[in-house]
């Protein structure tokens, strides 16, 4: 999984590096045609279906690992609301590029662990994640007579950024006495960020364009604090525990061109 996602960071980059080398020539027959170009700010509203989230010890054989080895993890980071907004350029007709900030404050890791010879224990804590990207578009109209597609604008487009993932206090069953909770501490991380999208654009007049895109986001990891859990006044030295965090988007979003 890690050798894919440094293959897929790799190819995201490359992608984006070739459109930024277009953008000369893209920017040069702009200005012979100014229709189409110029600058323009969105606003997003999306929801974010996170996959497994493979949460798990930094180093179950550590002397205070949080789950141990031989310990059976499944987990998964829910679902979030993605509120996000951004400027961006408009550098010819069939590409843009922007800026975009995105909050997605409500994933929720829920998960089990077993251990041979023991019931499965639940464990479960809130993740949030602020992610900045810098993203290029290739619009499909743009290469294509005036009015030909309509309405609608097509587009296929590419990001790369950073993350900034916090997760909550991590409430597990007690492998000492199943019927109590502990509480370890939560932290907050940076990671790389990257994303592939999507969608289409439908013109809506006086320069706004309705945006509805699909994408696949990877966040990167979550990772909590070494520290104390507790159940009641019991409490054990824990450390840190970490997931992965990404997400298929679905989004709505609105593009005012000026």
């Amino acid at each position: 999984m890690i050798v894919q996602a440094k293959h897929a960071r790799t190819a995201i980059a490359a992608v984006l590096l070739a459109m930024v080398a277009a953008t000369g020539q893209a920017y040069a027959q702009g200005k012979n045609n100014a229709q189409g170009t110029g600058f323009y700010v969105r606003a997003d509203l999306g929801l974010a279906i996170a996959g497994q989230a493979d949460t798990r010890d930094d180093n179950c054989g550590s002397p205070n690992p949080l789950f141990g080895c031989g310990t059976s993890l499944d987990s998964t980071a829910g679902t979030s609301i993605a509120i996000g907004g951004g400027v961006g350029y408009r550098f010819a007709p069939w590409f843009r590029s922007d800026l975009t900030l995105t909050w997605r404050p409500l994933f929720d890791v829920d998960g089990t662990f077993t251990r041979a010879n023991s019931p499965d224990r639940s464990f479960q804590a809130d993740v949030s994640s602020v992610n900045g990207m810098i993203n290029g578009y290739v619009d499909v109209a743009g290469f294509l007579p005036k009015g030909k597609l309509g309405i609608f604008q097509p587009y296929a487009g590419a990001g790369i950024g950073f993350a900034v993932n916090s997760i909550d206090e991590v409430k597990a069953q007690s492998p000492f006495a199943p019927s109590l909770i502990e509480t370890a501490p939560g932290g907050t991380t940076a990671n790389f960020a990257w994303m592939v999208t999507a969608g289409t654009g439908i013109h809506a007049g006086n320069g706004i364009i309705v945006d509805l895109g699909y994408k696949y986001i990877d966040l990167g990891s979550f990772t909590s604090d070494a520290g104390q859990a507790c159940a009641g006044a019991a409490c054990r030295n824990v450390d840190a525990v970490t997931g992965d965090l990404h997400a298929h988007e679905l989004s709505v979003g609105v593009r005012f061109g000026f």
